[in-house]
């Protein structure tokens, strides 16, 4: 996609693009990094001086004409008349906001890129106005993305966020604190914290224990009343035994990640 950043003359029109399969998604530790590329062909002029500078604010659509802001980034650029530059900006995405991303997708992810440019050495100190570019990543290119930041992020894109005051607020905060301590190699403190959110379900949930209810004559209150139960017995350090030892056996980080999803879901119930 192609624009352009107008300035008054001499300087005149600056073309400014970005490739889309430039676009990655850089891990990190609780968010990541949002890189792309921008092309920009300079304008063989000598009055410009030295430096172009580009301000930067990105946005991804969020319904009903609004945009949800993704984060503000600058680079500066020297300016060699005639020359093509390829600026990398990148923007720090919680996981909250990767999450939202792929809420509001449907096919290729569409971004919006507002960039303001100024030429601080060239008389006056020309500016131009603002120029929305629109970025669009192919549905295959996001997917290999996402696909590089683990499958950890793809529990955690589980997680409700409910408003405070709902019946799943709790839960969901104690499943939060499950994935920061999984994200540390904590398995049995995320496990305690799946089992703490567990307990709140059970308390809001207003699920009847079936008892000794036959399995068939179990109405749908009771049948979630048990898988919470059961998914809370595997929270449990209860287990097979190494050979010849007293220890149990413990959960591995597919077990976890597996009973903060399960959890996760039980929570969409309550809210």
């Amino acid at each position: 996609m192609r624009d352009e950043l107008r300035f008054d003359p001499p300087v005149g029109a600056i073309p400014v693009s970005h490739r889309g399969k430039s676009l990655a998604l850089v891990k990190g530790l609780g968010a990541h990094a949002l890189r792309l590329e921008l092309e920009v062909r300079l304008p063989a002029v000598a009055q410009a001086g030295r430096v172009l500078m580009l301000e930067t604010d990105l946005h991804a659509p969020a319904g009903t004409g609004s945009l949800l802001w993704l984060g503000s980034a600058a680079v500066t650029v020297p300016f060699e008349p005639g020359a093509l530059e390829r600026p990398h900006l990148q923007y720090v995405l919680p996981n909250t906001l990767v999450r939202a991303l792929e809420e509001r997708r449907r096919g290729s992810l569409h971004l919006a890129l507002d960039i303001r440019a100024v030429l601080p050495q060239a008389s006056v100190h020309p500016g131009c106005p603002d120029v929305q570019l629109r970025l669009d990543i192919t549905e295959s290119h996001w997917f290999q993305q996402l696909e590089g930041l683990g499958r950890s992020l793809g529990v955690e894109m589980l997680v409700p966020f409910p408003s405070p005051g709902r019946p799943g607020h709790k839960a969901a905060d104690h499943l939060l604190e499950a994935q920061r301590r999984l994200r540390e190699d904590d398995i049995d403190g995320a496990l305690t914290s799946a089992r703490h959110a567990l307990e709140h379900i059970e308390r809001s949930s207003g699920w009847a224990k079936p008892g000794k209810k036959p399995k068939r004559e179990r109405n749908v209150s009771e049948r979630w009343a048990v898988i919470r139960k059961a998914i809370e017995e595997q929270t449990t350090a209860i287990g097979p035994r190494h050979s010849g030892t007293d220890t149990p056996l413990g959960h591995t980080r597919a077990d976890a990640e597996t009973i903060i999803a399960l959890t996760a879901a039980l929570t969409h119930l309550i809210d």
